[in-house]
């Protein structure tokens, strides 16, 4: 099993896969064309993120009742999902994940930010944070 990675630490590999989309054609289209502002809460460790696709960005806070979609989960959780290793159908459905919000803008992210995933893995590669992989 893999380390769980901090708080900051999914702060920064999420935000930095949204950062390298933009300068992607295919990504920043495929993404940005997708409408919805996600809060990501965590637990082990604490924090909270928002993703906003249409701007590609993924940073620190609270949403403030802003999101179209929450999402609660372990960090362990958070982790597997950026790396392909975690179906998200099957975790809400367990309990595993909690889910609140538009279920059709979150079907269009999805599927979009699995282009993502190669990307957060790489750079836990180039950092040397191959504790972190889980595969």
């Amino acid at each position: 099993m893999s380390a769980t990675p901090t708080a900051e630490e999914l702060y920064k590999y999420i935000g930095l896969a949204f950062e390298q989309a933009k300068s992607d054609p295919i990504l920043l289209e495929k993404l940005s064309n997708i409408p919805g502002v996600f809060e990501i809460l965590t637990t082990e460790p604490d924090g909270s993120m928002i993703i906003d696709m249409p701007n590609l960005t993924a940073v620190p806070g609270a949403a403030d009742g802003k999101a179209d979609c929450t999402f609660r989960m372990t960090g362990e959780y958070a982790n597997r999902f950026w790396q392909g290793d975690l179906n998200l159908t099957m975790a809400v459905m367990r309990g595993d994940i909690g889910m609140a919000g538009n279920m059709k803008i979150v079907a269009k992210a999805i599927n979009a930010q699995t282009k993502l995933f190669p990307t957060y893995i790489e750079l836990l590669k180039k950092d040397g944070r191959t504790d972190l992989l889980v595969k």
